[in-house]
């Protein structure tokens, strides 16, 4: 008897034969996926919306030191990584698109929140609980991806969610930044509440396919077990968490390694440093979707190959420019980097899990990248201050090569070769069984 996971790759399979005629297009995927895309970039909005007014909510209204500060933006890193574990079990056992909708509205009610604060105990609770609602939200925004794109076209589907977020991130910080300004600080948060419910009502519109689990008791405890079950399956999974963690510590270093050593090395002022960062998040977005749509046609490993190599060479390049324009040129090669990669790896995970525990699975995957970050963050302070300037960016080129090598050596292809209905030698049809 076929089980829920051999139908839910015979689903799969019909879905690639009824999407072989829209390759002209190759965003049209369908409806849902449309909605998810928009969903996806209101709730970057939302984000964005409360980047440029959280440090003087911060700073005047709550009059917390940097260091407080810190504190409290780390909370949400910390409550992110541990409730991934739950989340993931629940994106599986209840379902993708309840578990997503939970963690926006958890998202929205606590942005307006953040409108009537009085102390920094308040705001340090609050960044706790949106960590939660970013961990319910995150692995299940996978899996619903997943489960309604073909595997034909997921690579363009990871690039085309990539771009939807960074245009409402590029979005916000201007929209909140005039808000803040004609009309009060509490209006970023009662507009990124509003995007919030507005990005809920979306999702539920959403037909996401009954996914079924085949164990009797599932347990929120067994998410490593998922992990280990489908690494077994695929062993390509143990090396690209092992990308994931690297990354992590990575991102650590881009959010406040690369900042000082700019700020302190290179000399760029706070404008500077901005427009460097914009020039970046342009580059990847104008790079998502059409290195999506090549990992789709020559394969998911040679994008993250060539992605890691670039990002080695641009994060190495930070050791000998001495101006601005130096590094516009080294982000906008970092972030075109991330730009090939990230599609990729999204279509690879997508690829090697097995379909009714791709939430679980994903969820160990946040895990060991948020882990990555929280030690990037911590690890990385420390070398910058204690050793030198230089040890953070030279010890993440370091693990990056070896992560970039891990999967050039241990990584197999997973995109599988696209079938036509007949065989174009012979116009008879094509062995179902034939690659």
């Amino acid at each position: 008897m076929a089980g829920p996971v051999a139908q839910g790759k015979a689903a799969d399979s019909s879905k690639n034969d009824k999407t072989l005629d829209s390759r002209i297009n190759p965003l049209a995927i369908s409806r849902d996926f449309t909605i998810l895309l928009v969903s996806l970039a209101v709730i970057g909005l939302g984000f964005g919306i409360l980047g440029p007014i959280m440090p003087r909510l911060a700073e005047d209204r709550l009059h917390m030191s940097s260091s407080a500060m810190g504190l409290a933006y780390s909370m949400f890193a910390v409550s992110m990584v541990v409730f991934m574990l739950p989340a993931g079990y629940w994106a599986d056992k209840v379902g993708r698109k309840p578990v997503m909708v939970v963690g926006v509205v958890m998202f929205g009610v606590t942005t307006l929140m953040l409108a009537f604060i009085t102390d920094a105990y308040q705001f340090a609770l609050l960044r706790f609980v949106e960590g939660i609602g970013a961990a319910l939200a995150t692995p299940a925004a996978f899996a619903l991806t997943a489960d309604i794109v073909p595997e034909s076209k997921r690579g363009i589907a990871m690039g085309a969610e990539g771009t939807a977020e960074l245009l409402g991130a590029m979005g916000g910080p201007g929209l909140g930044g005039i808000l803040a300004s004609e009309l009060g600080l509490n209006y970023p948060f009662y507009v990124g509440a509003a995007l919030a419910l507005i990005c809920a009502l979306l999702i539920l519109r959403i037909r996401a396919p009954k996914i079924v689990l085949t164990e009797k008791k599932p347990s929120m405890f067994a998410i490593f077990q998922s992990w280990k079950r489908n690494a077994v399956h695929n062993r390509s999974l143990y090396a690209v968490s092992v990308r994931a963690g690297v990354m992590g510590v990575v991102q650590g270093l881009w959010n406040l390694g690369l900042l000082l050593y700019w700020d302190d090395e290179i000399g760029l002022d706070p404008a500077q440093i901005g427009i460097a960062l914009s020039v970046g998040a342009l580059a990847m977005m104008l790079g998502t979707i059409p290195a999506g749509a090549l990992t789709d046609r020559i394969g998911r490993r040679p994008n993250m190959i060539v992605g890691g190599t670039m990002m080695v060479f641009g994060l190495s390049l930070n050791l000998v420019a001495t101006d601005f324009w130096h590094i516009l040129i080294i982000v906008a090669i970092s972030d075109i980097a991330g730009a090939i990669s990230n599609p990729a790896v999204g279509a690879m995970l997508a690829d090697i899990m097995l379909e009714e525990e791709r939430g679980r699975v994903m969820g160990a995957y946040h895990v060991f990248q948020g882990t990555g970050n929280i030690v990037g963050f911590v690890l990385l302070g420390f070398l910058y201050g204690a050793v030198s300037h230089e040890s953070p960016i030279i010890l993440c080129s370091i693990m990056l090569a070896i992560a970039t090598g891990i999967i050039t050596v241990f990584v197999a292809e997973t995109r599988k070769p696209r079938k036509d209905s007949t065989n174009a030698s012979t116009g008879a049809p094509m062995d179902p069984d034939h690659s």
